[in-house]
């Protein structure tokens, strides 16, 4: 059947078009295509494509085919079931499988390579090896390929795997391992991979511990790529001295300390970084020298606070963003220092206001979500009610995404149910009286919420999830 459209047929449209109209289709696509061998002969399914939009247009015709085939094969996944120690058989058939659709692997641009498996360690290696090698020599146009969490950085000898990715004909490929190995790199035997470009290899989560100095800047000099770091141990202490250096592709830190960093050593090290985007900073990190602190202090101005982690939730640890070359925390608890008079409510909502105006804006498009915590030392809790802490969260928090309100709404609530049922407010030592019913009605006012905290006066936690 032909669909016509008010200026003619739908073939009528131009290649330019249709590809956008595939491209579309192609959004619903809720995975890749993916290539894999069940556990269940009955079931067995070496290339699954159902429920692809893009499948169906591919059928249409030629024309649509020779469209359609790019998008739908431009990422795929080769699933392993590894059902027993050395399960060299399902090695052999993923190969095979590869083999029989050689003509498709020019379409192909992102691969990842997924083990469904318990047995750690005790696969066959020789045949892992041989699997990845196959899929670089046969993936023309590779641009990237994700190797199961299974294969660590460093483990066994990677050497034939390298080669083959420095091989490769395509610039643009990256070869990405999920971690580095687990023990620490200065007590395993890295011969294998000395004197060899490591330019093409991405390592998602660089554990900084995993490394000495030196090792570092040996790995760093053959061109190895880090998109992720991080202390594994937040027991064990690391010195700042990593931050000397400088890692290509660097997206995130986490566990950042940098206490005893100047201002203007850590300005160095993010213009050097000029990818990274977020930081999560260690329970520890206390520094007031660091140009989040001291862009927040700025929008501030003229009011006291204190940030503090926050006890409840995850994750803990405050959390800062760049965003259009400045950083911002999008993760922050802050306790207001100022004294405030009795049924100033105002001046409650104009000092909530300037916290929201020091964060990300809803512009931003924020990723990941934007979590504040808001409490005061002033007892503000004394004289406001439910209904006015929500209308100035709503007013000004809209585009929060999880709220910590410490004891202030602890204060508010207990304050409203002991009007009513002649409640001692020193005597509440569990659950918030009335958190629930207020969590809903502000739920009703800020639908982006997905959390809300609150504390009794002895401290105890309440949480309302969504």
């Amino acid at each position: 059947m032909t669909t016509t459209t008010t200026c003619g047929t739908f073939e009528d449209l131009p290649d330019e078009l249709l590809h956008e109209v595939i491209e579309f289709l192609n959004l619903f696509q809720t995975h890749p295509i993916t290539i894999q061998d069940c556990p269940s002969p009955a079931s067995s399914r070496l290339l699954d494509l159902d429920l692809y939009p893009v499948d169906s247009m591919s059928l249409v015709n030629r024309r649509f085919r020779r469209l359609s085939l790019p998008i739908l094969f431009r990422e795929i996944n080769i699933v392993a079931f590894l059902r027993r120690a050395n399960d060299r058989e399902q090695f052999h058939r993923l190969m095979e499988v590869l083999k029989l659709n050689t003509h498709l692997m020019s379409l192909i641009r992102n691969v990842k390579i997924i083990y469904n498996t318990r047995l750690d360690h005790r696969r066959p290696m020789d045949l892992e090896a041989q699997l990845i090698v196959d899929v670089l020599s046969r993936f023309t146009r590779l641009e990237r390929l994700d190797l199961p969490n299974l294969i660590k950085l460093g483990h066994q000898n990677q050497r034939p795997i390298i080669e083959a990715l420095n091989s490769h004909p395509s610039d643009n490929i990256r070869l990405q391992f999920m971690s580095t190995e687990e023990q620490s790199f200065d007590y395993l035997d890295f011969d294998h991979l000395r004197s060899i470009s490591l330019s093409r290899v991405v390592c998602r989560d660089w554990y900084i511990e995993s490394c000495s100095d030196q090792g570092m800047k040996t790995w760093l000099a053959q061109g190895l790529n880090i998109k992720r770091m991080e202390s594994r141990s937040r027991m064990r202490f690391v010195d700042d001295n990593w931050m000397d250096g400088t890692y290509p592709g660097l997206t995130s830190i986490y566990s950042w300390n940098g206490n005893q960093r100047s201002l203007q050593s850590t300005i160095d090290f993010l213009l050097r970084h000029p990818l990274l985007k977020t930081i999560q900073l260690e329970r520890a990190h206390e520094c007031d020298a660091t140009p989040w602190r001291v862009t927040f202090a700025s929008k501030m101005y003229p009011y006291s606070f204190k940030i503090v982690k926050r006890d409840i939730g995850w994750p803990q640890e405050n959390n800062v963003v760049e965003i259009d070359g400045e950083w911002l925390y999008n993760d922050i608890k802050v306790i207001f220092q100022d004294d405030i008079a009795h049924g100033d409510v105002e001046t409650v909502e104009t000092m909530i206001r300037t916290l929201s105006e020091a964060l990300p804006q809803p512009s931003d498009c924020l990723e990941p979500a934007l979590c504040v915590g808001i409490d005061f030392l002033s007892p503000v809790g004394k004289y406001m009610t439910s209904d006015d802490l929500i209308s100035i969260l709503a007013r000004n928090m809209n585009h929060a995404d999880a709220l910590d309100l410490g004891k202030l709404v602890g204060e508010i609530l207990i304050q409203e149910c002991s009007q009513i049922l002649e409640l001692d407010p020193a005597g509440v030592e569990g659950s918030i009286p009335g958190f629930e019913p207020f969590c809903k009605r502000l739920k009703q006012v800020m639908p982006r919420l997905y959390q809300v905290c609150g504390q009794n006066p002895q401290g105890r936690s309440n949480v309302q999830y969504w």
